[in-house]
């Protein structure tokens, strides 16, 4: 499972373990829409569960998010109600150590017409001739995987993006 951020990915080994992050992440999540590669069907239940615990307050004790935990710092007062002062604390939250690396195939980007950047989705699609499914690529770390020949095929094609998101694409 993993959770595309503009600036990265996170992975998570299972779905639970996204709950590991802060309630206000795992809201903000519930208000995105769902893009469910694998077709998964308990990945499409998870997400509706998330958004029926959030709209009845993270009862359900299964689903609950990370809550802030107050720990007092020590040895200082608040001067104005003389209590000590307090601050938030999370936990780590429980990603992957280690990216993982989806296998490739080798030498399959001779049918290669054109590569683009899907600002829908945000990932890179691979267009094929002849009615061939394209290739969505999540994680350009994926590219490391990739034979050398089909590396120098993507790097003589430029890939095509809208203006808004040049920077996302190249």
């Amino acid at each position: 499972m993993a959770v595309k951020r503009e600036h990265d990915i996170q992975y998570f080994s299972s779905l639970l373990s996204i709950l590991s992050l802060p309630f206000y992440d795992v809201a903000a999540l519930t208000k995105l829409e769902l893009i469910n590669r694998s077709k998964f069907e308990g990945a499409t239940l998870f997400a509706r569960k998330l958004k029926i615990n959030l709209r009845i307050g993270w009862k359900d004790e299964l689903y609950k998010p990370q809550f802030p935990i107050y720990q007092q710092i020590k040895y200082t007062l608040d001067p104005s109600t003389n209590t000590a002062k307090c601050k938030l604390v999370y936990r780590p939250v429980k990603v992957m150590d280690q990216i993982p690396q989806m296998p490739m195939k080798q030498n399959f980007l001779e049918n290669m017409v054109l590569w683009c950047y899907d600002s829908d989705a945000h990932e890179a699609v691979i267009v094929f001739k002849d009615d061939q499914e394209n290739f969505r690529m999540l994680d350009p770390m994926w590219i490391i995987n990739m034979s050398a020949s089909d590396i120098n095929k993507l790097f003589h094609h430029d890939i095509f993006y809208e203006d808004k998101d040049t920077y996302q694409a190249l």
